[in-house]
């Protein structure tokens, strides 16, 4: 955030306050002219020229969007508020962060990809999908019952944050419910809608590129383009990436394929994948970028933890069913 000359206005601003980040195309920088009461390094107040309060609430909403970025260095707090009735105040509390740790939220994030390892046990033992699911609905009813008690109850929300608030964001231990609820719904709704190959990777890329996402993301996000969403670039590449892992770990391996002989041919596939009709390289990378797009979309404001998995589970059901028709309309044809 800097000064500069201002060739515009003739005699009472001083100068042009540049904000960047508040825009989301380059050159990045929202300039406006400002009123301001005494050098930058000193100053905490400034003064709108503008009137235009809608002008105003985009920039406040531009400016909160710009506070969950996941690689923000330089956090700050803007508050509006009507000063006079030609203008309104703004007020930037610019605090200096670098001495302070970066949260990587190693618990949360831990139990967060670990539920991708227990997909991989349940899907090799061959575990009933239904009974998963009856089981996560009881965990979903009972979570959910004790983060509302705890939200009408002071005592309980303490104690509950006693035991279980070094897996929790500040945000969910005074106003947001717990993103496990949302996990556990994501999960639910996969393995109800989904065959069973399908969900178990929608899961698994839930577990593993939501986490790629976040941590590369805050590392080397703020080198790389950002969405409107405030995501990274970087992120969304590690999103892919761990999302074509996690497809050519899951899609790849014996231990989660069928294994006959059909015509004297090895055929390796799983119930919604057929190998003869969609190579698993090309599955491997369509998986990685079904990824990196589920991690990347955002509905209607919803947690990424219901939209992931719903969000995968429908494109590789997309993907899955629409090569194995163009294979067979080929067949019918002639053409394949």
């Amino acid at each position: 955030m800097s000064f500069s000359h201002c060739s515009f206005c003739q005699h009472r601003c001083q100068g042009i306050l540049n904000l960047p980040y508040f825009t989301f195309t380059p050159p990045s920088i929202l300039t406006f002219h400002w009123l301001y009461h005494q050098p930058y390094d000193q100053a905490q107040h400034l003064t709108c020229e503008y009137s235009n309060r809608s002008l105003m609430m985009a920039l406040h909403r531009n400016f909160s969007l710009h506070k969950k970025r996941r690689s923000m260095k330089n956090k700050g707090y803007l508050n509006i508020g009507n000063n006079d009735s030609n203008g309104l105040k703004l007020h930037i509390d610019k605090s200096d962060n670098s001495g302070k740790r970066r949260d990587w939220e190693l618990p949360r994030k831990t139990l967060h990809s670990s539920i991708g390892f227990i997909v991989f046990y349940l899907y090799s033992r061959d575990t009933d999908p239904i009974l998963i699911r009856n089981y996560l609905v009881i965990a979903f009813i009972f979570i959910s019952a004790v983060d509302a008690l705890r939200f009408s109850n002071r005592t309980i929300n303490n104690l509950y944050i006693k035991f279980c608030g070094f897996l929790m964001r500040d945000i969910e231990k005074t106003e947001k419910y717990n993103g496990v609820i949302y996990y556990l719904a994501g999960c639910i709704g996969a393995l109800t809608i989904f065959p069973k190959d399908i969900a178990a990777l929608s899961i698994i890329i839930l577990a593993w590129c939501d986490t790629a996402a976040s941590y590369i993301g805050r590392i080397w996000g703020h080198y790389t383009f950002r969405f409107k969403n405030g995501k990274s670039l970087a992120g969304t590449l590690g999103a892919m990436t761990f999302g074509a892992l996690s497809g050519l770990l899951f899609w790849g391996s014996d231990l989660f394929i069928r294994r006959y002989v059909v015509k004297g041919h090895q055929i390796f596939d799983t119930p919604s994948w057929q190998s003869e009709k969609i190579s698993l390289p090309v599955l491997v990378l369509l998986t990685g970028v079904i990824g990196g797009v589920s991690e990347l979309i955002d509905l209607w404001g919803l947690d990424d933890n219901l939209v992931i998995p719903l969000a995968a589970g429908s494109m590789l059901w997309i993907l899955l069913k629409g090569f194995s028709g163009l294979s067979d309309v080929g067949s019918w044809i002639g053409i394949v």
